[in-house]
């Protein structure tokens, strides 16, 4: 907790990158000290100010499986087989950042597929996560579902397995679990929401219980992000979703005491800094 005058500013302590995103952003930079230039397939992390401090340290985003070059790295969030067929046939070194916690996701769809289970996935559809557990499940893919009003009575399989993407909220997760149950005579789940986002969601829900605003730093396109930020809005009205300093402007601050700050889980921590400093002038 910090003074500035009679404002008190809260920053959660879990805050700033996960160890998924810090880790693939480590590999790039040590890529840059080997190779001048690299690339990524798609965004490395959905932070659009981190992805351009890349860039201007020489990381590109490619949008064409086309390309050829020295190295690319393959996304946090994963990446398909074909896209890592691509890069394989295009690049002469392939960094694959992939986050711990997708990969295994994506090794307990490869097990169920074994035993002939039809693979539930709970999450959002256009997600890359989602996008890349769907091709692991492959034709045993059942579907992808985002709300439990999606499970319809004639969906039926006899043996269905459920996977979640990472940054799904438990809720949403164990709702559809318990909707799938009906429509089955097996069901095996595996609780694959990521603990470093729950724990992360937890700490910024008792943090808006006690500020006077809620401030969560992130970005439009990171689904962590959106979704931490609508957890706090249900328990604190005066919430607010930003992506850098300059959106503070929106703010009425002189109506708050305290102020709480939290992040997703892809947001870095120099950026977290630079709003903080601000919020204190």
């Amino acid at each position: 907790m910090r003074e500035n005058s009679r404002k008190k500013v809260v920053i959660a302590k879990d805050i700033g990158f996960c160890s998924g995103v810090e880790r693939a952003v480590k590999l790039a930079e040590e890529s840059l000290s080997q190779c001048k230039k690299v690339y990524t397939l798609d965004a490395l992390l959905h932070n659009e100010e981190e992805m351009r401090r890349l860039k201007e340290s020489g990381v590109s985003a490619l949008t064409s499986l086309k390309h050829k070059g020295k190295v690319v790295l393959l996304p946090a969030h994963g990446s398909t087989s074909l896209e890592r067929k691509k890069a394989d046939e295009n690049f002469e070194k392939v960094i694959d950042t992939v986050c711990p916690f997708v990969l295994r996701t994506v090794q307990i769809i490869e097990e169920l597929k074994k035993e002939d289970y039809k693979i539930a996935i709970v999450g959002d559809r256009g997600h890359r996560e989602v996008k890349v557990l769907s091709d692991a499940a492959s034709c045993n893919l059942l579907g992808v579902f985002q709300d439990r009003d999606e499970i319809k009575k004639e969906l039926k399989a006899s043996k269905i397995g459920v996977v979640a993407q990472s940054t799904i909220g438990q809720d949403t997760f164990f709702s559809i679990v318990n909707k799938l149950v009906t429509v089955t005579d097996e069901l095996r789940f595996f609780n694959t929401v990521c603990k470093e986002t729950l724990r992360r969601q937890a700490e910024a829900k008792e943090i808006a219980k006690k500020a006077d605003c809620m401030i969560v730093i992130g970005d439009k396109t990171s689904a962590n992000s959106c979704r931490l930020f609508q957890m706090v809005k249900e328990i604190n009205k005066h919430s607010y979703f930003i992506q850098t300093e300059d959106d503070l402007a929106i703010i009425p601050f002189e109506r708050f005491n305290i102020i709480g700050i939290a992040s997703g889980t892809s947001t870095p921590y120099w950026l977290i800094e630079k709003v903080a400093r601000r919020i204190r002038k």
